[in-house]
Parts: C-alpha cells; sequence; structure tokens
C-alpha cells in the first residue's frame, strides 16, 4: 500500500509541475522560468540547512 501510495504522490508531483510549468509558460513566458527556479532552489536550499542536524548526522569513530 505504501508503495502505491508513493507512486501515485510522486506521478501527481509530476503532473501538477508540468501543469503550473505549462501555466506559468502560457502566462509570462520563457523568461519567467529562471525566477522560478531560483525561487525553487532557494527553498531547497533553506529546508537542507534547517534538516541538515536531523538527517546528516555525523557517524561516531
Amino acid at each position: 500500500m505504501a508503495q502505491s501510495m508513493l507512486v501515485t504522490a510522486w506521478n501527481l508531483a509530476i503532473a501538477g509541475g508540468g501543469i503550473l510549468g505549462g501555466l506559468l509558460l502560457d502566462s509570462l513566458g520563457v523568461s519567467a522560468f529562471s525566477p522560478a527556479l531560483l525561487v525553487l532552489l532557494t527553498a531547497t536550499l533553506i529546508v537542507v540547512w534547517v534538516a541538515r542536524q536531523q538527517g546528516f548526522r555525523a557517524m561516531p569513530c
């Protein structure tokens, strides 16, 4: 069941990205992709920076 939920969520994310990208392209044109990409990359950097202590713990030697 978890595997089917993961596949469904992944497919919804891909479809949602395609829809939002198409709307962005249709309404603002190609030049809107660079700022949108910078916003998404900044959000990703913030998530990784905040989660680095929990997700990437150092192994004791």
